[in-house]
């Protein structure tokens, strides 16, 4: 799909910025992702690349330069950090997540935090008016930084089961890693109002490392 559209200004594309996390912490939760596939057929979690998001999907016009400018603001005066594994939690009945929004003691991860104020802050202005996603997702205060493991396509019959069942993985990855890359995709789906994880595509724009010159 990529190959054959144009992403700068087409209304069907969204963007995302996302913490790439360890190669210890990707394979797992890919190798999660697969075993939930081919245990309960649940594919919305690892549609995506093993990722934390920091500013979720959002529809832009702007030119690929300007999203990246501003995402070079964002990280600046950030170094490399510190995230803390807290094993699966549920969100409500429709999610199961891996925390890492926590430190050891339960205390909020301030250098997470902080990146993901950056980021919103340095990006808003370049959202578009008519984005349907921004305005409702977890920010600023609001923010849960997370890994997703299950999302969206939960059989709520089965929760119970599955929340049991994904328990039993633990540990799931490292119990601490290294916040350093950072990625911003584009995504299309065939319907971003449906079911849009059966259709989502998407690609690598651009990436950052914590402390680089």
């Amino acid at each position: 799909m990529f190959a054959q559209t144009t992403i700068e200004g087409n209304p069907e594309i969204r963007y995302g910025w996302y913490l790439r996390p360890s190669f210890a912490m990707c394979r797992a939760q890919a190798e999660l992702h697969d075993l939930l596939e081919r245990q309960y057929g649940l594919i919305a979690g690892g549609a995506f690349m093993p990722h934390a998001t920091v500013k979720g999907f959002f529809r832009s016009d702007a030119a690929l330069p300007e999203l990246v400018a501003a995402f070079d603001r964002a990280v600046e005066g950030h170094a490399p950090f510190c995230v803390v594994n807290r094993g699966p939690i549920a969100f409500g009945r429709s999610s199961i997540v891996l925390d890492i929004h926590h430190r050891e003691d339960g205390s909020r991860n301030e250098a997470l935090q902080s990146i993901h104020e950056s980021a919103r802050k340095e990006i808003l202005p370049l959202v578009h008016p008519a984005c349907d996603f921004t305005p409702r997702e977890g920010a600023m205060e609001r923010f849960q930084a997370h890994l997703t493991l299950i999302m969206a396509d939960m059989p709520a019959f089965a929760f119970d089961e599955i929340v049991e069942f994904v328990g039993e993985a633990r540990p799931i990855g490292p119990e601490r890693f290294t916040a350093e890359y950072f990625h911003l995709f584009a995504f299309h789906s065939e319907d971003w109002h449906g079911a849009w994880w059966s259709s989502l595509t998407w690609k690598l724009l651009h990436t950052w490392r914590l402390g680089a010159e």
